[in-house]
């Protein structure tokens, strides 16, 4: 008589353990990325014609399915949204939005042809986080459009990796006003504010002299970043102002995975 006990529960530890490490791969999914790059004359013919000055450099997830096609426009999305210097509604996608600022700048030039600086954008896009629930890419961008100097900036763009969607900022948290509440504390400790003082008093310029979380908060491997832009809470000159939060310190404040 031949046992075949061994046999069967060889082949049920066999197939368990493909279904752990499917499982396991699942839940531990992480999205490969590539770095595009875009310039004026690689979209628009430029041997003939002034043009602005422009580089683009984008991350494009290389998977195909649908949670990647979702990533890649969340991040084209805010691309054409800095192009979009005229302020009417954002162009669809990254070549009608380089279109658009090229003739944002032709339209000045033919206009005023010996007084204009050619117009200038450059973005350029990195992951500063990966995690199981969220990615944190970071866009970091500056435009000229003329005058003493251009802007610049970063933008925060945190992806919920089960959709390939943007997260809100609320949606990241557990309570949004406990954190902001936190968060004051933090922020007045390190600008030497004391609680019974105004927000404004060291000269920041909250406004209504009440303190608001930015609108870019971001994530590294040990830190959640709150990140300030020029002119948010203070002068161009100061720069942007940007705080640190110990992940370990502040996990318990949100909504999803941020490890």
């Amino acid at each position: 008589m031949i046992n075949t006990k061994t046999n069967t529960n060889q082949k049920f530890i066999y197939i368990l353990f493909i279904f752990l490490g499917l499982y396991g791969c699942d839940n531990k999914e992480s999205f490969t990325f590539v770095k595009q790059n875009f310039t004026t004359d690689t979209l628009i013919n430029c041997r003939n014609t002034d043009c602005a000055l422009l580089e683009i450099n984008l991350l494009k997830t290389v998977e195909g399915n649908i949670n990647a096609k979702n990533i890649n426009k969340e991040i084209e999305t805010v691309a054409c949204n800095i192009l979009n210097i005229d302020k009417n509604t954002p162009e669809p996608n990254l070549k009608k939005a380089i279109e658009q600022f090229n003739n944002s700048y032709q339209a000045i030039i033919n206009e005023y042809p010996d007084e204009t600086v050619p117009y200038e954008a450059n973005i350029d896009c990195e992951i500063d986080f990966q995690g199981k629930n969220v990615i944190s890419l970071i866009m970091d961008f500056y435009v000229f459009t003329g005058g003493a100097h251009g802007y610049g900036g970063i933008i925060y763009l945190n992806i919920d990796k089960k959709t390939g969607e943007r997260f809100s900022n609320e949606r990241l948290f557990k309570d949004y006003k406990k954190f902001k509440e936190y968060a004051e504390k933090v922020f007045r400790s390190k600008n030497e504010i004391a609680q019974n003082e105004s927000i404004n008093s060291t000269g920041f310029f909250f406004e209504d002299d009440v303190f608001r979380l930015p609108e870019n908060i971001g994530f590294t491997d040990t830190d959640v970043i709150l990140y300030y832009n020029p002119y948010e809470i203070s002068s161009y000159a100061e720069g942007p102002i940007k705080i640190k939060l110990n992940k370990e310190e502040v996990a318990l404040f949100f909504a999803i995975e941020i490890f």
